[in-house]
C-alpha cells in the first residue's frame, strides 16, 4: 500500500471519504443531527480545511487508492492554526446551519483551549473509507506522519471522541494525556507521543 500526498484535484473525493468516514463519530453526530445534512456539511467543512489549511500549510496524504485521508499539520504552523480555522467561520455557518453555529464554535474553541504549547506535529484528521476499514490503511497513513515525526524529533498530537480509536492510536505509541470538556459536546481524549529515536 502507497502513501502520497493529496493533491488539488483529489479535493473532492477526499472530502466525501471523510464526510463517509466521520458520519458517525461522536462529535459530528452532535454538531449535526440531521443525518442528510451531516454528510453535506462535513463535505462543505472538510473541503474547507483542506484547501485552505491542510494543502497550503500542513501535510495532505491519502493511500494509492484514496481509501482513507490523514491531514497533519507540522509544527512551524501550529500556532498559526487557530486563527487560520478562524477565517473558515463563515463556511463552518454554511455548514452546520444556525441553530448548532455557536454550539460547534464553542465545541472548537475548547479543542484550542486544551492544545498543548509546546511545538509538535499535530495530528488533525485521520479517516478510512467504511468500506476499506480493516486493511491496515489506517495504520499505514499514521506510519507515515510518526516515520516523518521520528526522523525530525517532533512529538505528535491529536484528540479523539471515539473510545475504540484511543486503543488503535495507543498501539501506535500514543498515551492519553488528559480529557477534554466540551462544553455541549461529548468529552474527548487527548493524546501524545514522543518520538522515537533509532540513532
Amino acid at each position: 500500500m502507497t502513501v502520497r500526498r493529496l493533491t488539488t484535484s483529489d479535493v473532492e473525493r477526499a472530502a466525501g471519504v471523510i464526510a463517509d468516514a466521520f458520519h458517525d463519530d461522536p462529535l459530528f453526530v452532535h454538531l449535526y443531527p440531521d443525518k442528510a445534512r451531516r454528510r453535506r456539511g462535513l463535505r462543505i467543512e472538510y473541503r474547507a480545511y483542506l484547501r485552505r489549511i491542510y494543502l497550503p500549510f500542513g501535510i495532505a496524504e491519502t493511500t494509492d487508492e484514496l481509501e482513507g485521508v490523514a491531514l497533519w499539520i507540522p509544527p512551524d504552523h501550529v500556532d498559526s492554526l487557530g486563527w487560520r480555522e478562524k477565517l473558515l467561520i463563515p463556511t463552518l455557518f454554511r455548514a452546520v446551519g444556525w441553530r448548532q453555529f455557536w454550539i460547534a464554535f464553542r465545541d472548537y474553541a475548547a479543542f484550542d483551549a486544551f492544545f498543548p504549547d509546546e511545538p509538535m506535529l499535530y495530528l488533525g484528521t485521520l479517516t478510512v473509507a467504511p468500506e476499506a476499514q480493516g486493511r491496515g490503511v489506517g495504520s499505514a497513513l499514521i506510519r507515515s506522519g510518526l516515520n516523518r515525526a521520528d526522523r525530525e524529533g517532533w512529538p505528535v498530537y491529536l484528540e479523539t471522541g471515539t473510545e475504540r480509536n484511543v486503543a488503535f492510536y495507543e498501539r501506535h505509541g500514543f498515551r492519553v494525556t488528559g480529557t477534554i470538556p466540551l462544553p455541549y459536546g461529548p468529552d474527548h481524549w487527548a493524546m501524545l507521543r514522543d518520538p522515537v529515536d533509532f540513532r
